[in-house]
């Protein structure tokens, strides 16, 4: 009984210590270290604009200068308590802590000149985030929105509609 103890005591500090390296160590597939925009790996934690399936998100959208959308972005972030770990141009990286658990959550952005912004969210450990990285590029894309009005997009209107109806709802809860 004693050694059965033992090894579950074993696994689950194994288990607890990868958690630890993996929630604090920066993934190697990030843009800024690999130079390519990684899709999603087959874990549901995890959505993007240029994924395809279940991980697919819609790009956000600008109209205008590249340089002031990208301010704006990281100003968005800020407020949202994101850590910036890269600004480069046409590239942001920031890092998210959950509350409860302390997981680590990377947020990518590349915004390219033509008015479209792909967007990376993943969980650095955990395997299900029950839609966390899926809402905060939401809340992201939803805070952009109203301050950098997307006109001329396709769908612009509705995604302000869509805005101003949610900012209601928060008024009044």
């Amino acid at each position: 009984m004693r050694l059965v103890i033992s090894v579950v005591l074993v696994v689950l500090i194994g288990v607890s210590g990868l958690g630890v390296f993996k929630t604090v160590t920066k993934p190697a597939h990030l843009y800024s270290k690999s130079g390519t925009f990684s899709a999603c790996p087959a874990r549901p934690s995890c959505v993007s604009s240029i994924a395809e399936g279940e991980h697919y998100i819609d790009p956000l959208q600008f109209v205008g200068n590249a340089t002031e959308a990208q301010a704006q972005l990281l100003q968005i972030i800020s407020d949202m308590g994101g850590d910036v770990q890269a600004n480069l141009p046409g590239y942001v990286h920031a890092v998210f802590t959950t509350e409860k658990m302390r997981y680590r959550d990377d947020l990518e952005l590349l915004i390219r000149a033509e008015g479209v912004i792909e967007v990376r969210s993943i969980s650095r450990f955990a395997y299900r985030d029950l839609g966390v990285n899926a809402t905060r590029v939401e809340k992201l894309r939803r805070l952009f929105v109203q301050k950098v009005p997307a006109a001329g997009t396709p769908d612009a209107e509705d995604r302000q509609e869509s805005a101003d109806e949610v900012v209601e709802q928060e008024a009044t809860v």
